[in-house]
């Protein structure tokens, strides 16, 4: 089991390596070939670690630690982007117009004509 428990986690700090140099390089369907990927791997992990947390391979566990934080801080401005642009589409299908109180509110209905 302990071999085991290495092997998966050698494989789950590849996939984190490989998911840095994707985002590097901006490849969208590589980081989510990937995620699938470190998503199995870790449904695989969890059980094995939960049984014999004490043979957990450590070194390899911080490597796993530190790359995800490193991958999360490359995909945070994309997320931010990816949020703008969607809030734009949002905005582009519902628009907003200022209420009584002065604040923006969508359009729940079509506007009236005068």
């Amino acid at each position: 089991m302990k071999r085991d428990l290495h092997a998966l986690f050698a494989e789950l700090v590849q996939s984190l390596h490989e998911e840095s140099d994707a985002l590097i390089r901006g490849d969208a369907d590589q980081v989510a070939a990937l995620a699938e990927r470190k998503n199995d791997l870790l449904q695989r992990l969890a059980p094995l670690a939960r049984r014999s947390a004490a043979e957990l391979p450590r070194d390899l566990v911080g490597q796993a630690r530190d790359l995800n934080d490193r991958n999360a801080l490359l995909l945070a401005p994309r997320v931010v982007t990816t949020r703008a642009r969607l809030d734009a589409l949002r905005q582009a299908v519902s628009p907003m117009v200022y209420g009584a109180d002065g604040r923006t509110q969508a359009v729940t209905a079509p506007l009236a004509r005068a």
